[in-house]
């Protein structure tokens, strides 16, 4: 069987000296970097854009002069094993998905898994330029995400009143667009933690502090609980990393004040203080078992029903599960025979990849 990285010495001198003549080195690395930042910006305003930005990443991988390195750092990589094997629990639950044109679908929808650590794993992030590019792309990205969803805010102030969140990018789905802005945030907390010598300029410094402080804003009143949850872990996480080895008074200090910085926002913002007497209305809800009622609810009571019909589901066929192909129907099936109050919108999958996989 021929190895991937002798398919390039087959080729003829000429051709392969002909590819790298403008095919440079220098202009594969620039081309990872454009294509992660559009694969954000995919993400949030367009499917053809992500699809299009993740194959010209795959394919300009194989560069002749690269692809040796590529190759045996992809082989050695940990990680990388774990995505491979992380995608063969579908491949091979294909075996027993009766399902599988669904199958097919899923299995799509995790190739990803195979060809991004393949096509990452030797991306120059150690380069302070490349690195520095590529997430500064990526701000602006999220920026323009968050400026044309403030837009219905700036436009009508009691937006908030009659709706439960801010319309977001990426197709309504505003748990993975907080999230990202959280993993935003930590990119500007690293280039303050940057060395002196690689440190970005105080305007820049300035702007990504501004970046931070809109973000910030929009995640609490955008209230959306994993976002915030994140958000403050990252808080947590951070300061205690950043105060590692000093005085203990102050490691002791860092989580009260986190604590009081939480709870200062609830009291403050309409749209936190919402989603608080929400989530005490649907812990009622959940408490009284009352199955008629759950088809009131839209945040955590639908995430628990469906954690409960998924732990059903494994206890019944603990070794196998139901096959990939199969989750939806299966899941369909428990709402229909116990829970068919529950409106189809509300009939969630397992909301938990731990569970679904």
């Amino acid at each position: 069987m021929v190895r991937l990285p002798q398919v390039y010495k087959m080729m003829p001198d000429y051709y392969r000296k002909g590819i790298t003549a403008y095919w440079t080195p220098r202009l594969q690395e620039w081309i990872v970097s454009i294509s992660c930042i559009a694969m954000i910006a995919g993400m949030l305003f367009s499917r053809a854009i992500l699809s299009i930005s993740m194959i010209v990443l795959f394919v300009n991988t194989f560069h002749p002069e690269k692809i040796r390195n590529t190759w045996t750092t992809f082989k050695e990589s940990r990680f990388a094993l774990c995505c491979i094997l992380f995608f063969l629990t579908y491949v091979i639950s294909g075996f027993w998905s009766s399902d599988t044109v669904n199958w097919v679908d899923v299995v799509k929808i995790k190739l990803p898994f195979i060809f991004l650590p393949f096509s990452l794993v030797n991306a120059p992030f150690g380069d302070d330029r490349f690195r520095k590019v590529t997430t500064e792309g990526i701000l602006l990205v999220l920026l323009a995400g968050m400026l044309y969803r403030f837009y219905p805010l700036l436009s009508d102030p009691q937006y908030l009143s009659t709706h439960a969140h801010l319309p977001s990018p990426m197709e309504g789905d505003y748990i993975r667009f907080t999230i990202a802005l959280v993993f935003g945030i930590q990119f500007v907390l690293w280039f303050f933690l940057m060395k002196k010598k690689n440190a970005p300029g105080k305007k820049e410094l300035v702007l990504l502090s501004l970046w931070a402080l809109l973000a910030i804003v929009y995640i609490h009143v955008h209230a959306a609980k994993a976002g915030l949850l994140c958000f403050y872990i990252l808080l947590v996480v951070f300061a205690l990393s950043l105060f590692k080895g000093k005085r203990l008074w102050i490691r002791i200090a860092i989580l009260p004040a986190i604590i009081l910085i939480g709870v200062a926002g609830v009291l403050s913002i309409p749209s936190l203080q919402k989603q608080l007497m929400n989530t005490v209305r649907e812990r009622k809800v959940w408490e009284s078992q009352d199955a008629t009622q759950f088809a009131t609810t839209s945040s955590f009571v639908p995430r628990l029903l469906s954690y409960r019909i998924a732990g059903g589901i494994i206890v019944c066929k603990p070794l196998t599960g139901v096959g990939a192909g199969d989750v939806k129907l299966q899941m369909d099936n428990v709402y229909e025979r116990d829970y068919p109050a529950i409106p189809l919108t509300a009939r969630l999958l397992p909301h938990n990849q731990f569970l679904w996989t």
